[in-house]
């Protein structure tokens, strides 16, 4: 039996090894979120994000990536009202890897696929919110550490359009956190 796992472990590592080398490395990821937006005291709204992406390594510690994901940014107004809006977006990035060790920065081009609401006792100006913009542009940041095919990341997101349309949503953009696992082929 030890020796079937020392076998496993070493195809492993000689599997990471080799990806790692390649140059290319897929993968997905996803984690718990919490987003709110730029004007207001609102409480944050907790939901998930799940994606998958591409990275291609330019030199051996600096590497080029994008991908898919579907998220969910919004805010509660209060525990009767909240806004949920769900996005698509295309993340791009730059990211520079130290040992196992990474950061990361880029851009999300996200374009809005739904929104849910939960409405019973709003003033009647958030209302007006229902006419929302179907993109958004954020611009990101974040730290990471891979564990053989295993990523632990966090990114922080900064809306850079507004969400809406109108005096109610005037200077009102997305902001959001991410927390997330990934794997890495």
């Amino acid at each position: 039996m030890k020796h079937i796992k020392f076998l496993f472990l070493a195809l492993l590592i000689i599997g990471v090894s080799s990806n790692t080398f390649a140059g290319n490395k897929y993968g997905v990821r996803a984690g718990w979120q919490t987003s709110n937006l730029s004007i207001g005291n609102f409480n944050n709204l907790n939901t998930f994000y799940l994606g998958v992406f591409k990275e291609q390594k330019i030199i051996p510690f600096f590497r080029f990536g994008g991908g898919l994901e579907y998220q969910q940014s919004g805010a509660e107004f209060d525990a009767k009202n909240i806004l949920k809006m769900h996005y698509i977006s295309i993340p791009l990035y730059l990211k520079v890897k130290l040992g196992p060790l990474y950061a990361l920065g880029g851009g999300a081009p996200s374009f809005k696929v739904g929104e849910s609401w939960k409405i019973e006792d709003i003033h009647e100006e958030y209302k007006k919110l229902a006419e929302l913009n179907t993109f958004d542009f954020p611009v990101f940041a974040g730290l990471g550490i891979n564990i053989l095919i295993l990523r632990i990341e966090a990114r922080y997101y900064w809306g850079t359009m507004e969400i809406g349309e109108g005096s109610v949503t005037a200077g009102t953009k997305n902001q959001y956190f991410q927390l997330g696992l990934g794997i890495a082929i």
